[in-house]
């Protein structure tokens, strides 16, 4: 299970979901950025969007780590 995390005016935002499923997140993340009512703008998708990003690429850097150490 992968967390991302946003603190705003005073709230923190948690959202929760399994690797795999990063585009249904980006998704989701992008409607509640359209949506006024949530408090979440553009620029929060963004820095949301960036952990999913570090979270995506450091599974590839772990997935790949076994196979540089036994080719080293």
């Amino acid at each position: 299970m992968r967390t991302l995390t946003l603190a705003k005016g005073g709230r923190t935002y948690l959202f929760r979901y399994e690797p795999g499923c990063e585009r249904q997140m980006l998704d989701e993340i992008s409607r509640l950025a359209e949506d006024e009512r949530t408090g979440l703008d553009w620029l929060d998708a963004a820095a949301l969007s960036f952990q999913i990003a570090h979270h995506t690429a450091d599974d590839c850097y772990k997935a790949m780590s076994p196979l540089e150490s036994a080719e080293g």
